[in-house]
């Protein structure tokens, strides 16, 4: 594997509790992950340039990773304990430096495991559209600028004392940023709610291509350039949960790559980011047996599993579902009308909304119950009428708004399930430009989602999610007037 990171406790479902590399990290970086290495493996970690004891300027994933991945993997065919069958795998920030790895093409790549990432790390922190995933992008440059390298340090150009002193300030600036999210208002700290400039303090600073990483989420061509997915030819199982916030990403790599190739394998579980590492979590543990029959040559099955292997969202014990395909067969969309909300949403862009839950990495995640962002004036309800019996709902769920008045700027639609008990339970989340009055069409990211009885599928409106979403462009301010909206989800046959 390729990481920002040192050697991991483990890429993979956890450790049980009894096992030796379980009791602290320093064990694990004592012993080697031996998990692998007594399977017969040998295992390789290679740290990405400039972090930890690596030489180079770490690059935000913007420099030749694809390169540095494919001279790995050549000095690994030419040791004398290689038979050339060589498997990658990763997760997270690892995950995204190790599938750029496997874009390098080499023919003794025989396999991926891929966790809870993507092959696109811009294209998962940054939207076309100049939207960023701010509570993803944010933490991770500051909190990464403890452990970068030496190396990485001396080509700043800086004093030493200042790189020093920056890396304080970037270990304060958490604390404050994280204190406000723990106290209920994000906007009380100024580093989630100041511009997002080229030249933002400490990021700017302890990193030489901030401004170029920005600059490429913006750039279509950038874009296209940095996305790796269909440079990789071998067998991927990607994993991923409802409420990560890569599982769009690991959704759209899983499609072309399937397309392209056939032979891609989808786990969707549910939980959050961090929820993956809890043992407790997995039905199966699957990437051994993926990389037996690859790299091994066992004939254990692995390539003719299911293609696609899922639970249900807020299910996490439930039993593992099946499909040849995503979304699976048999479902239809089934269109419902919601009612215009009692009154306007008033938007003051000085006291946003926070966020409750969704699909985050280090703020709120999962299914929150929205009920107490609805007495906020930047907060209304679509409700629709109540299930007669259960649904099953798989695929993506869409919906049109009609905007009666509203200015220019970004506005939070969420997918609700309005619940007998009276939660209103987030599922999905979408953040959609307003331009004025009109006709407003979101699509939300794919869910597996069983309905009760007596549940009524809405929408809920509110005028940011902070520090979740962060946008380039002037922030939605004054009145917004919604009329109804129909609502599509895409439910199974009963």
């Amino acid at each position: 594997m390729r990481t920002p990171y040192e050697l991991p406790i483990t890429p993979v479902s956890g450790f049980p509790e009894d096992h030796a590399n379980a009791e602290t990290e320093a064990r694990a970086e004592d012993v080697g992950w031996t998990e692998a290495t007594d399977r017969g493996y040998a295992l390789v970690v290679q740290v990405v340039r400039g972090r930890h004891k690596s030489d180079g300027v770490f690059s935000l994933f913007l420099g030749d990773e694809v390169g540095d991945g494919d001279a790995l993997i050549r000095w690994v065919e030419r040791q004398p304990w290689s038979n050339g069958r060589i498997g990658i795998f990763g997760d997270s920030a690892s995950g995204v430096a190790s599938l750029q790895a496997a874009a390098s093409g080499r023919s003794s790549i025989k396999a991926v495991y891929a966790q809870n990432t993507s092959p696109d790390f811009v294209g998962g922190v940054i939207f076309p559209e100049g939207r960023i995933k701010w509570e993803a992008l944010l933490p991770f440059v500051l909190s990464q600028a403890a452990d970068n390298g030496k190396d990485h340090d001396a080509r700043l150009g800086l004093p030493a004392a200042q790189v020093a002193a920056l890396k304080d300030q970037a270990g304060e600036a958490l604390q404050e940023m994280f204190g406000a999210v723990e106290a209920g208002d994000p906007s009380l700290s100024s580093w989630w709610t100041r511009a997002i400039t080229p030249d933002f303090p400490i990021a700017s600073q302890l990193y030489p291509r901030w401004a170029e990483l920005l600059a490429a989420g913006r750039n279509p061509s950038a874009r296209a350039a940095l996305d790796v997915t269909d440079r990789i030819s071998v067998p991927v199982l990607h994993v991923s949960m409802w409420h990560d916030f890569f599982q769009a990403s690991a959704f759209k790599a899983f499609g072309r790559l399937q397309a392209a190739r056939g032979d891609q394998k989808l786990i969707v579980l549910d939980g959050t980011h961090y929820d993956i590492d809890d043992p407790e979590l997995w039905p199966t543990k699957p990437m051994f047996a993926w990389f037996d029959h690859w790299l091994k040559g066992e004939a254990n099955g692995a390539n003719a599993w299911p293609t696609v292997q899922y639970v249900l969202a807020g299910q996490p014990e439930g039993p593992l579902r099946s499909s040849p395909v995503w979304p699976p067969a048999g479902t239809a969309s089934t269109a419902s009308a919601l009612g215009a909300p009692q009154r306007a949403l008033a938007i003051d862009p000085a006291a946003p909304a926070p966020t409750l839950g969704g699909s985050h990495l280090t703020v709120s995640a999962g299914m929150e119950d929205q009920t107490p962002l609805l007495e906020r004036a930047d907060v209304v309800e679509l409700q629709g009428g109540a299930l007669s019996a259960a649904a099953l709902m798989l695929g993506t769920a869409e919906a049109e708004l009609t905007v009666l008045e509203a200015g220019t700027g970004d506005i939070v639609v969420k997918l609700v399930d309005r619940r007998p008990d009276g939660e209103v339970r987030l599922l999905r989340e979408a953040v959609v430009a307003l331009a004025g009055a009109g006709t407003l069409s979101v699509s939300f990211a794919p869910l597996a989602y069983g309905f009760e009885a007596g549940s009524a599928p809405g929408l809920v409106v509110a005028g940011a999610s902070l520090p979740a979403y962060r946008s380039d462009l002037p922030a939605l301010a004054g009145t917004v007037r919604l009329g109804g909206a129909t609502l599509r989800l895409p439910m199974a046959a009963q």
